[in-house]
């Protein structure tokens, strides 16, 4: 009987991430790192098992671009409630967000991609693994952002940390932008023709530097400053998953 390896590693991981949200709307911190920590070390077991299997990072497609980025989504989320303390709100916008990016790719096919002759070109791998950690960012700075709404305390704390993810965001977003555009010169020609594609790229930065620079009242105004600080995340997962 053969094993339907990242078939499992995602089911395992989408039961994880639903005890993680059900911990989080008790209240019970200690079982819900508890879960945290084993999300984290299935999806490193699936990345492990991507790069033995293929000789490369996750790129592209439902189970290497979802597995990887919740992944990232749960050290971010490790790192920031180590250094802020345990925030119930976020813990659960977080598994909420993990939830709904493993949900839509629910009814998807499992498994790794072809192995295309490009994807041993340096800069296709920078373009789509940046473009994958951009939105582990973007989603896990989205948490931040919205956990705020729930109540009054360690508001600061999370829309400075939301800020602050969503700026490494668009640095790492920068990177992938930069090693799409030698990746097409090198084998395109102009990398700097006007497309579709540098038009959404446009959009993605226009809205991450609105949540940075909203206007005094905006920025008082809990709701507008947390659903605009949602939208990024929200956009980059249409741009993957929708594109």
């Amino acid at each position: 009987m053969t094993i339907d390896f990242p078939t499992l590693i995602y089911r395992v991981i989408t039961g994880l991430a639903i005890l993680e949200l059900f911990t989080a709307g008790i209240k019970q911190n200690r079982i819900y790192g508890l879960f945290l920590h084993l999300r984290i070390g299935t999806c490193l077991a699936g990345i492990l098992f991507i790069c033995f299997s293929v000789g490369r990072p996750p790129l592209f497609g439902p189970f290497e671009a979802s597995i990887y980025m919740v992944g990232v989504m749960g050290i971010l989320a490790l790192v920031f409630q180590k250094n802020a303390g345990p925030l119930s709100g976020f813990a659960l916008f977080n598994s909420l967000g993990t939830l709904m990016i493993l949900f839509i790719q629910w009814d998807k096919p499992m498994g790794l991609n072809d192995d295309y002759f490009m994807y041993g070109n340096l800069w296709v791998n920078i373009f789509f693994n940046f473009r994958l950690l951009t939105a582990a960012f973007l989603v896990h700075g989205a948490s931040q952002y919205l956990a705020h709404l729930l109540g009054k305390q360690d508001t600061e704390t999370l829309s400075m940390g939301g800020r602050n993810t969503l700026l490494a965001g668009a640095c790492l977003y920068l990177v992938s932008e930069w090693a799409g555009s030698l990746w097409c010169l090198n084998w395109f020609g102009d990398s700097w023709q006007w497309s579709r594609g540098f038009f959404k790229a446009s959009i993605l930065f226009l809205l991450i530097m609105a949540v940075c620079h909203l206007p005094p009242g905006l920025t008082r105004n809990k709701i507008a400053r947390g659903i605009t600080g949602t939208l990024p995340g929200i956009f980059i997962l249409w741009m993957i998953f929708y594109h």
